[in-house]
């Protein structure tokens, strides 16, 4: 029989789905009355499968049936300050809304001591130095000095955002110091709830299609390509460009990594490709 000490914690979780169906067999193993029907009384809920039909995704919950289910699974009162953000980052279709709430619930991590590798991923994309700043430790005069790495970017950055910024390389295992005190860049593979990893990224790709509309003014031509094409296409046929860009991706980051000669410039590669009208040429 499972002690309490073992039941999930709430703030270790990205999907509240999942976070159920982890207490509802947490709770079940430790009584064996436990089931839909009990929970639902519990919880003053009308229907015997309300938290079936939400584990199953067949239903969301509302701000009403949130404290109902935080009372049937006995959570106290900062586990359901977390549970509620967390239903509500889960059910967002805004955006913004979306990462307000999963801010809030790196807060409510971070006071409870905890931090998921999800967080760090989204703090690693939460803006455009980071990955700049891992491409700049190879180079061949690569200092770890906050003032160096600060002034060395465009546009540039703090020399506190600076040092921010390779203690999280660091603790993520992307930067790696070696035993002259210098550091070397490694790529462990992270992996994150979809749903985080989704929301990051696109953090990130707005954040450094930004920086491309601003390099038009910020370089000249010689040092920048910035193009574009307008097409009519098939269905089909912008199925396959996508298939096209992403190998030519492949293709970039291939050459980049093989090329002998030591790299002095940190460069960043945008691909863009995307509808100008409704599919198929009807109306809205």
């Amino acid at each position: 029989m499972r002690t309490i000490k073992d039941q999930p914690s709430v703030f270790n979780y990205n999907d509240y789905r999942s976070l159920l169906r982890d207490l509802f067999e947490f709770h079940r193993k430790r009584l064996r009355h436990f089931t839909f029907r009990y929970f639902s009384r519990k919880a003053g809920l009308s229907s015997p499968s309300a938290l079936k039909e939400v584990m199953d995704g067949k239903k969301n919950l509302t701000q009403r049936s949130i404290l109902r289910f935080a009372i049937g699974f006995n959570l106290n009162k900062s586990e359901t300050e977390y549970f509620t953000n967390l239903v509500y980052f889960n059910q967002s279709l805004d955006e913004k809304e979306k990462n307000r709430y999963y801010k809030e619930l790196l807060r409510l991590q971070q006071n409870h001591k905890g931090k998921t590798l999800t967080a760090s991923q989204y703090e690693y994309y939460s803006n455009w130095y980071n990955s700049a700043i891992r491409e700049l430790a190879c180079t061949k005069d690569f200092k770890n000095d906050p003032d160096w790495i600060a002034g060395r970017l465009i546009p540039g950055i703090k020399p506190s955002e600076a040092k921010k910024a390779v203690e999280l390389l660091l603790s993520l295992g992307l930067l790696t110091v070696k035993e002259d005190g210098t550091l070397k860049q490694d790529s462990p593979k992270l992996e994150a709830d979809p749903d985080v990893s989704s929301l990051s990224i696109r953090n990130f790709n707005r954040s450094m299609i930004q920086l491309g509309s601003e390099a038009i003014e910020r370089h000249g031509q010689e040092q920048r390509e910035i193009s574009g094409l307008t097409l009519g296409v098939s269905r089909e046929c912008g199925m396959e460009i996508k298939a096209m860009i992403r190998e030519f991706k492949k293709q970039v980051l291939n050459y980049a990594v093989n090329d002998a000669r030591p790299a002095d410039s940190i460069y960043q590669l945008n691909f863009q490709f995307f509808p100008l009208t409704v599919p198929g040429g009807g109306a809205a």
